[in-house]
């Protein structure tokens, strides 16, 4: 371990907080809940923000967070729930259900350009009476009582109601959930603490939780293992032999002590998350299917999930395999002789290929992928490929405007269902960022949302992820693992296939001494 900290290099270490410390990888982009996609900005939106419900760590299953209850019809097109009495926002001012009314019409205001907009896209009835919002669809809506744990359907106060996409957001940010707003760096920190009018306030037992902006992989790691950060999402590669055998160690040095072997602080576990390339589909020479598909035939993603590592497995579907009652549609195999006469056949008609440029970010897991990609297409295909590193939120709205060739990307699962990876692509999605728009995956989308039957619902959704697959906007590489390294002195914590973390639910036990 000394090596991977001598890596690490000694880096910028803040003073010690009081409270839980989690690297959380770049500066998040936005803190609306409305416009946020990114992993970064979902752990700190999901301390402060309350939905209607709420995900227990352990089984994923829904449970009560600002309704007390809820009920659905057979079909889960109807959803009524029973929102708690003498709620409040964290300023101490009554949240009341026409603020949960008013914000999910700001989330389908195409004005908000909100990317999840289309989760109450087919809403025909939104009704209030007393404490009961009664919710209908068009479409079966079977997981929706999931989907209100997201943040994109929680309450939003009056302010932010208000705020447009290029508006500031409001100079003091209130939310709902079990934590609020105490300081914000940009490119430093974001310090939340207890909010004292959260329904459940007693539940929480962190002074304090800061999440570091912490880009690094390696400087992540050397906070983490010097104590100065206690929950870290993601390493780098290199360092996973290491902490292997440290694991090993510390069993080894409880059992030498006749003491229980102590929860692992590294554990990789399968988790619903796909990284991918986005490609330009609606920008030449991207545009032609068959140069999409020249790229997509010459991944040899095996090598590609080795160089990740951590236990990743290649992404022959877009869909994760660890999804209930559905098996993913599959890409064509390698086949570099296809790949290398699609290329040339698009090259001769329009005169020659220009160099395409290569979006990332600046961690070296990403960095190192990029520089994979360009010495294989170089080589197998004869393209070449330019690679710009920027920063994540420079990425994201590079992405949104469509200014890119290609992409790095992934996807997290909202709940647990294929068509939370599938609806992302379909036209007209604010998650889509690649232009592609198809109207034979479309369709299979939609008569998958009306399909009453559960085995031909499958079979739809899985003819659509086909499509998707075959038509190449986009290019899967690897299933992600959880990986998640957290201090054995935070009580608390559930490893689950979604990295679901209960904030509210953890505490810090005090240092060894």
């Amino acid at each position: 371990m000394r090596l991977l900290l001598a890596l690490a290099g000694a880096g910028c270490v803040p003073a010690p907080p009081p409270g839980l410390v989690i690297a959380n990888g770049s500066d998040p982009q936005v803190l609306d809940p409305h416009r946020a996609t990114g992993a970064p900005e979902a752990r700190v939106l999901s301390a402060l923000h309350a939905g209607l419900t709420r995900l227990d760590p352990r089984s994923l299953e829904p449970r009560p967070d600002l309704a007390e209850s809820w009920e659905r019809d057979p079909a889960g097109r109807v959803w009524t729930f029973v929102l708690r009495e003498n709620l409040h926002w964290s300023d101490g001012r009554p949240l009341s259900g026409e603020d949960l009314v008013e914000s999910w019409h700001r989330l389908r205001d195409p004005a908000t350009a909100a990317p999840y907009r289309n989760w109450l896209e087919d809403l025909e009835e939104l009704r209030l009476e007393g404490r009961e919002l009664r919710v209908r669809f068009r479409h079966p809506r079977p997981r929706f009582a999931e989907m209100c744990a997201w943040h994109a359907l929680a309450p939003l106060p009056p302010e932010m109601r208000r705020r447009g996409p290029a508006d500031p957001l409001p100079p003091r940010l209130v939310g709902s959930g079990p934590f609020r707003l105490a300081e914000r760096r940009i490119r430093d920190r974001i310090r939340v603490e207890p909010n004292p009018w959260y329904w459940d306030a007693g539940r929480v037992r962190l002074p304090a939780m800061d999440f570091l902006t912490v880009e690094s992989g390696f400087t992540a790691l050397n906070l983490f293992l010097t104590g100065d950060a206690h929950f870290l999402a993601d390493f780098p590669a290199l360092a996973r032999p290491a902490l292997e055998e440290r694991e090993r160690r510390r069993a080894r040095e409880a059992a030498a002590r006749g003491l229980p072997p102590p929860r692992p602080e590294y554990a990789p576990a399968p988790f619903l998350a796909t990284a991918f390339l986005r490609l330009n589909c609606s920008r030449p020479p991207l545009d032609d299917p068959r140069l999409r598909l020249a790229l997509a035939l010459s991944l040899d993603r095996e090598a590609l999930a080795r160089l990740a590592g951590g236990g990743r497995r290649p992404a022959f579907s877009l869909v994760p395999p660890w999804m209930p009652d559905y098996e993913p549609a599959r890409c064509l195999p390698p086949d570099l002789e296809t790949a290398r006469a699609l290329v040339q056949a698009v090259a001769e008609e329009r005169g020659g290929l220009r160099p395409l440029e290569l979006l990332t970010t600046g961690g070296e897991l990403h960095r190192d992928t990029a520089e994979a990609l360009q010495d294989h297409w170089r080589r197998s295909l004869g393209l070449e490929i330019r690679i710009t590193v920027q920063e994540w939120k420079v990425l994201l709205a590079a992405q949104n405007a469509l200014e890119y060739d290609l992409s790095r990307s992934s996807w997290i699962g909202d709940y647990l269902d294929p068509e939370t990876f599938l609806e992302v692509f379909r036209s007209g999605s604010g998650n889509n960022r690649t232009g592609w728009a198809d109207m034979v995956y479309d369709r299979l989308l939609d008569r998958a949302r009306a399909a009453a039957d559960a085995a031909e619902r499958a079979r739809l959704l899985q003819a659509a992820e086909q499509r998707l697959l075959d038509q190449a906007p986009v290019l899967t590489l690897w299933f992600e693992t959880g990986t998640e390294l957290v201090s054995s002195r935070v009580l608390g914590f559930e490893r689950n296939l979604r990295g679901v973390v209960d904030w509210a639910g953890l505490a810090l036990a005090p240092e060894a001494e």
